[in-house]
């Protein structure tokens, strides 16, 4: 029988053909001896060569057949067979650094009272496009702005106590099935329970992934409108404060403020012409995202920093769209709930897993 390793390495993967092998490859490359971790990988039902990959590095392959079930859905799959003490979630499309694994099976042994810990991206991620390099320095910017103590459990690269992760239901797999919040969801679950979880800023790991606008666009709404809809908004915010979610929407009470305040000033003034309104309008949104802007400007220049402020307007904008549409979801519809088959089974005393919000 084989040794029970010390880390068992859980990485989901969804037709992640382009960036698994780089993943994997760095995961491998740990300075942690071979024999003190496992690589699990979950394929979850993948259309490209993402089994045959993982394959040549893994320990193991989950092969999910039919339909994609998500990351949450992959990750428990992982997690029920793990054999380490601790396990690491990284996703496919992360690169570890050779020491990331080592520092947090350190941070989790001289802190016993901790129970997870998870790492930023850093601020150069491997695609040079102009919108890659854009979402990362923003989800880089929010997690090393207010990391440390609280909920918010990075899915990208985060590390728990197996028992805990057990007596805390694992993911949410019913709600969470296009992935995006489940690691904040979690997080929040552990926080409650009375486990503290660390974001460490300066611990960081490499984004693989190639962005385009359409898909930071489709982040961003997907992100915000769950998050409104089943996380809520204020309390959310309170324990993961460094979701990209909050860098968005920070600037957009102060705004509404000083709009607010310009058009009632405007009632006692003459008549401002069309180009004075939009000039008065673009300089509030830039002093309320100037911090954000003025990061980009300090690690890129003021010309990316420049270049990057109509996409950054636009982002924004989607993201608060989509906070108040999940907004009027959870009062019109309320939360998401799971599929009649487990209420069913719930409701007659059958523990399903995850466990199932019951009313009182």
């Amino acid at each position: 029988m084989l040794p029970e390793p010390v880390l068992s390495v859980v990485v989901p993967v969804h037709d992640g053909a382009a960036t698994l092998a780089g993943c994997l490859n760095a995961i491998l490359g740990s300075d942690l001896e071979r024999d003190c971790f496992e690589i699990i990988v979950v394929d979850d039902a993948s259309n490209d060569r993402s089994a045959i990959i993982a394959a040549r590095s893994a320990d193991t392959v989950i092969r999910l057949a039919g339909r994609h079930s998500g990351s949450a859905y992959a990750r428990n799959r992982g997690a029920e067979i793990a054999r380490g003490r601790t396990i690491a979630f990284v996703d496919q499309d992360i690169k570890v650094k050779p020491d990331t694994l080592r520092r947090m099976l350190q941070v989790l042994a001289e802190n016993p009272g901790l129970q997870g810990v998870s790492a930023a991206h850093d601020n150069e991620p491997v695609a040079d496009n102009f919108i890659s390099q854009y979402w990362n320095l923003l989800l880089h910017y929010g997690e090393t702005s207010h990391g440390g103590v609280g909920g918010n459990f990075g899915s990208g690269c985060g590390m728990v106590r197996r028992a805990t992760l057990f007596s805390a239901g694992l993911y949410d797999e019913w709600r969470f099935g296009s992935g995006g919040l489940e690691g904040i969801e979690l997080g929040q679950r552990l926080e409650h329970g009375g486990h503290d979880v660390f974001l460490l800023p300066d611990l960081q790991v490499t984004q693989l992934k190639r962005w385009t606008v359409r898909s930071v666009l489709g982040e961003v709404w997907n992100r915000s409108a769950l998050l409104a809809r089943s996380l809520g908004y204020q309390r959310t915010r309170l324990s993961a404060p460094g979701d990209v979610v909050f860098t968005l929407s920070r600037a957009s009470i102060p705004c509404l403020a000083v709009l607010g305040t310009a058009g009632l000033t405007a009632a006692f003034l003459p008549e401002p012409s069309i180009g004075s309104k939009a000039f008065l309008g673009f300089a509030v949104v830039v002093l309320a995202n100037f911090p954000v802007l003025e990061f980009y400007a300090r690690e890129r220049g003021i010309l990316f920093a420049l270049a990057v402020t109509p996409i950054h307007f636009l982002v924004q904008f989607v993201g608060a769209t989509a906070l108040c549409a999940g907004w009027l979801m959870r009062d019109a519809v309320g939360d998401r709930m799971p599929d009649a088959a487990t209420q069913a089974y719930a409701e007659v005393g059958v523990e399903m897993w995850p466990p199932i919000p019951r009313r009182r």
